[in-house]
């Protein structure tokens, strides 16, 4: 990346081609391509179209449990984002953190045998030896995997929850 153009935020929202931008940690990304082979939907991805995806990565952080996102994310440089805004950006995460409870933060204790692929979400499986003892799969000891936070419902919110299946 010898030359690379520098982005406002203003100029990181709209762009004369009509292509998909996003920043992230002071880049600007042309992620048009990308959008239809997102993991999690065209529709996820383009909720972060023109702006900062900080503060989804901040929900979403699955993002962090690999390289992959990052990887991705290199070939689709196409400028930086002006210091200013980023500092911007960096100051309203900051404040989310300071002043917002954690998404995760009520997340129920899991079985300590789980082998945890990521907490943040969850993401963990039963160990192989454990998973052949029986036909049935212990509740406390059966595959996880969230793409968000647990849901905490209080007392009342649990007598009135109804789930309803449409087939």
């Amino acid at each position: 990346m010898s030359t690379v153009s520098q982005y406002n935020g203003q100029s990181s929202q709209s762009n004369p081609n009509k292509r998909i931008w996003m920043t992230y940690g002071g880049y600007v990304y042309d992620v048009t391509e990308f959008i239809v082979n997102h993991p999690g939907g065209s529709e996820k991805i383009m909720m972060g179209a023109g702006g900062a995806i900080e503060p989804y990565w901040y929900l979403y952080r699955q993002h962090f449990a690999s390289s992959l996102p990052m990887n991705l994310l290199s070939k689709m440089v196409i400028g930086k984002l002006h210091p200013s805004d980023q500092e911007h950006i960096d100051e309203q995460m900051e404040n989310v953190a300071e002043q917002t409870p954690d998404p995760y933060e009520n997340e129920p204790e899991r079985n300590t045998h789980l082998i945890v692929h990521g907490d943040t979400p969850m993401n963990a499986e039963v160990p192989q030896e454990m998973i052949t003892m029986s036909y049935l799969t212990p509740n406390d000891m059966f595959y996880i995997r969230h793409h968000h936070p647990v849901p905490y419902l209080s007392e009342g919110a649990l007598e009135e929850f109804r789930l309803e299946v449409d087939l």
